[in-house]
């Protein structure tokens, strides 16, 4: 289901995929974090924890500047579709 998307949508969603591909990084990294490894400094699993974190925390910020996005490009389509209406 392809959706034309505005050029803002367009700049989130790049950001959406970027962010998404670093968390699934991440979160493999940190699965697979003692493979080969005898032990894993403390230090070394906090600091891809808090990186975990913060991008979550990123993603969490990007889709609700994606839901208004969305919002604000429904309203101008609408305000669009009605004036075409009226003519």
């Amino acid at each position: 289901m392809d959706k034309k998307l505005t050029p803002k949508l367009k700049s989130l969603k790049e950001e959406y995929d970027f962010l998404h591909k670093k968390i699934g990084e991440l979160e493999w990294e940190i699965a697979t974090k003692f493979y080969g490894r005898k032990a894993v400094l403390r230090s070394e699993s906090e600091t891809l924890e808090e990186q975990l974190d913060n991008y979550r925390a990123n993603m969490g910020i990007l889709i609700e500047k994606i839901r208004n996005e969305v919002t604000e490009a429904n309203k101008a389509e609408r305000e669009k579709e009605s004036s075409k209406e009226k003519k």
